[in-house]
This record gives structure tokens, C-alpha cells and sequence, in this order.
């Protein structure tokens, strides 16, 4: 447990997981308006100028098998594990940047 103002520990992803990572990078890549950059150890996902989701790359979110979305303004952990639920993150991940969709 972290103490006040301190920042959170961040785990650290396994390869399989940076592996998983870089796959939905490459997907989310060719979305439209997505740019990334590193932020904290991790690759942030905006969609225009309005961040929806955090990649493990040196660092994960919450938990060392998962991603972060963003949902009605708050971040969420997504427990991703491996390959075989990337489909199930892609499914988060689109709504998350159908809620980021600039107004």
C-alpha cells in the first residue's frame, strides 16, 4: 500500500503480456484519430487529444496481466492474461474510445 501523495506501485508485465500489449497497439494504431505515447512506464491511447487507455510496455495498471480503460471518467483495470482474449480487450478498448469521442 502506497502512503498519502506517494505514487502508486505499478507491477511490472510479464513478456507474454508486453507481447499481448504491442498486438493491440499494432491494432489500435490503424483506428481512426489514435495517436500513443509513453506515460509512467506505460504507452497511453488517446483518441484526438481525449486519452481511453493505458498499455503495459516497462509498467502495468493495477494489475500485471491487464490494460486500463477509461469509464465515465474513471480508470478501470481489464484483465487481459493472454493472446486469447485480445478480442476481449479490443471489445473494451472500442468503448472506451467510442466514449472519448471529442464533443
Amino acid at each position: 500500500m502506497s502512503s498519502k501523495g506517494s505514487r502508486p506501485k505499478l507491477p511490472r508485465p510479464s513478456e507474454a503480456m508486453k507481447r499481448t500489449s504491442m498486438l493491440l497497439a499494432e491494432e489500435l494504431a490503424n483506428w481512426s484519430g489514435v495517436t500513443m505515447r509513453p506515460m509512467f512506464g506505460l504507452r497511453a491511447v488517446y483518441r484526438n487529444a481525449v486519452i481511453f487507455g493505458m498499455l503495459p510496455e516497462k509498467r502495468s495498471f493495477e494489475i500485471p496481466e491487464g490494460i486500463a480503460y477509461k469509464e465515465n471518467g474513471k480508470w478501470r483495470a481489464f484483465a487481459v492474461g493472454d493472446e486469447g482474449r485480445i478480442g476481449a480487450a479490443l471489445a473494451v478498448l472500442e468503448k472506451a474510445y467510442e466514449l472519448a469521442e471529442p464533443g
